[in-house]
């Protein structure tokens, strides 16, 4: 499970149903985008700003013309709705992205190594 070394990504992630499809990753989905176009493949990545990665796709334009694509980069910006496919537990998902970010804020433990946030010191 890959988690994003920028703190603004995760910190973001952590506070938006985000997680959810970044837990989707190696799932087959389908992403309907805003041009009313849709793109099925395998997620191979989706960052905090909902940019996704789609690999062996295919791709059906708004007039219906179906293309097969090897991979699909879709902008956030783009992204109307993402299916979650019935065997994702969605609950479960959340919860083990969370702690991914979890252990990688902490991974010194909650009061030992360094801080992605250190406290104030106070005089």
């Amino acid at each position: 499970m890959e988690v994003s070394h920028s703190v603004k990504e995760r910190t973001i992630a952590e506070n938006s149903l985000v997680i959810l499809l970044q837990g989707l990753r190696g799932h087959v989905t389908t992403v309907d985008l805003r041009d009313e176009s849709t793109a099925t493949g395998r997620v191979t990545n989706v960052d905090a700003f909902m940019n996704v990665r789609l690999a062996e796709v295919t791709f059906t334009d708004r007039q219906g013309a179906v293309s097969r694509l090897d991979e699909l980069f879709v902008t956030g910006r783009n992204v109307r709705y993402v299916h979650i496919p019935d065997e994702v537990d969605i609950r479960a998902t959340i919860e083990r992205q969370l702690q991914a970010i979890h252990r990688v804020r902490y991974f010194g433990g909650r009061d030992k190594g360094r801080k992605e946030f250190p406290r104030a010191k106070h005089k």
